[in-house]
């Protein structure tokens, strides 16, 4: 069983990453500046994820008192104050969260109840998404110091109404398949392409390939 100490550090581990949650609003490709060597270390392509979003600009995932933002807060600001890291990696961790009562809420509650920690980690991302589009999880990449996630984003279905300048609040959930104590992570990274997951996923493996090789082309 995990010790109270891993799930302590866990507290710390969720904090506020204001830049990653603004990587996600723009209609550009985006990255942010820190990621873990992409040729090395570990990789899950495809992995099992869920994903959440509120148009109300409102939290989806936390644990402990629910965030709040000043009434008359800028849209910016308050997805800057949403956006939120953390890992659940423990059945404490996971009866500790709470889920908005958003479409979807139920089969995420069953996503972390489901999981088996004693094989997997759950990493959360919580971040902001124009409205008009949405996001594929194509690869994430994880150290005992780094974790970093990488999507394809698109369009959402013609039949979907939404405004161009309009922004959601967007969780997704991530079992890296690795039961591991996150109290050491402390670099996050993200990136966003217009690209495929098929064509980023292949990208990703040649460069591993490579490394592999010792760089032989």
């Amino acid at each position: 069983m995990p010790s109270t100490t891993r799930r302590r550090t866990l507290h710390g581990v969720a904090t506020l990453l204001a830049g990653v949650g603004l990587a996600g609003c723009s209609g550009e490709s985006s990255s942010t500046s820190t990621h873990p060597a992409e040729a090395t270390g570990n990789v899950a392509f495809d992995p099992e994820s869920y994903s959440l979003r509120n148009a109300d600009l409102e939290p989806i995932l936390w644990s402990g008192d629910r965030p709040t933002t000043e009434p008359g807060t800028d849209d910016d600001a308050r997805i800057r104050h949403l956006a939120d890291h953390r890992f659940v990696a423990d059945a404490d961790d996971a009866a500790a969260v709470s889920i908005a009562d958003v479409d979807g809420a139920a089969g995420a509650r069953e996503f972390l109840d489901s999981t088996d920690y004693d094989a997997a980690t759950v990493y959360v991302e919580q971040i902001g998404i124009r409205e008009c589009f949405t996001q594929e999880l194509c690869h994430v990449r994880w150290s005992e110091t780094e974790v970093d996630t990488d999507y394809a984003r698109h369009y959402r279905d013609a039949d979907v109404a939404c405004e161009t300048d309009a922004r959601d609040v967007l969780v997704t959930l991530i079992r890296i398949p690795e039961a591991f104590d996150p109290g050491g992570v402390n670099s996050y990274g993200s990136s966003r392409g217009s690209g495929t997951c098929e064509r980023s996923n292949e990208h990703l493996r040649r460069r591993r390939n490579r490394s592999d090789d010792g760089g032989a082309r």
